[in-house]
């Protein structure tokens, strides 16, 4: 006698369905950007950086400062070149002009009673000499700008380095002081306008700059 033996299980019907194709649901993720990128502009943070553009001082100060004293007195009686410099000392600004150390053109400035530099008295003196000892331009020229290429107007002076101004400091003026002394040397404001002053500064070390006074 023969028996037929049953299958206990039936076979699953999942493998005959076709596997169709699935599409990725992305509107979580979109949600989730939409809401994490104003998150992340609030908290960004902006910096600002401000660059000053300066000059290395010269190799030769005393020997281009001679060859200068010696053209003005072959030439003209009037001087070609202002030869500007502020000498930072550690108790006082020394401000000289025509190379002297003594005299008319010459200026010594103490500190406060406070024990900082007088910004304010040299940042005078300085506008002083813009308008007394350089005086207006004699014209203006037209060039274009080595950095950037753009065309800039150029104001030309009597005086060669009339924008020029010799900075010379020791080695423990703090980096604070530079920064103010060089933008109370670049302009001044009066009556509510900016007028330049030196907006080229030659930084140097403080003998170099007695070099080029003496």
């Amino acid at each position: 006698m023969a028996y037929k033996l049953k299958s206990a299980f039936r076979p699953s019907e999942r493998k005959r369905r076709d596997e169709g194709d699935m599409e990725i649901n992305l509107t979580p993720i979109m949600n989730l950007v939409v809401v994490l990128i104003p998150m992340l502009l609030q908290a960004m943070v902006v910096i600002k950086l401000g660059r000053i553009d300066y000059e290395p001082p010269p190799l030769a100060v005393g020997e281009a400062q001679d060859s200068g004293d010696e053209n003005q007195d072959g030439g003209s009686d009037e001087p070609t070149t202002l030869n500007l410099v502020l000498n930072v000392a550690d108790s006082s600004l020394q401000v000289s002009i025509f190379g002297a150390v003594e005299g008319d053109n010459y200026w010594d400035l103490p500190m406060t009673e406070a024990g900082e530099y007088d910004f304010a008295a040299l940042q005078e003196i300085l506008y002083k000499i813009k308008t007394e000892k350089v005086g207006a331009p004699i014209r203006t020229e037209t060039a274009a700008d080595p950095k950037t290429g753009e065309e800039i107007v150029k104001e030309v002076y009597k005086l060669d380095d009339a924008a020029i101004v010799r900075i010379a400091a020791g080695p423990r003026l703090d980096y604070q002081s530079l920064v103010t002394m060089l933008d109370v040397t670049r302009s001044i404001m009066v009556d509510g306008e900016e007028k330049w002053l030196f907006p080229q500064p030659v930084l140097g070390q403080l003998a170099t700059a007695l070099v080029a006074v003496g």
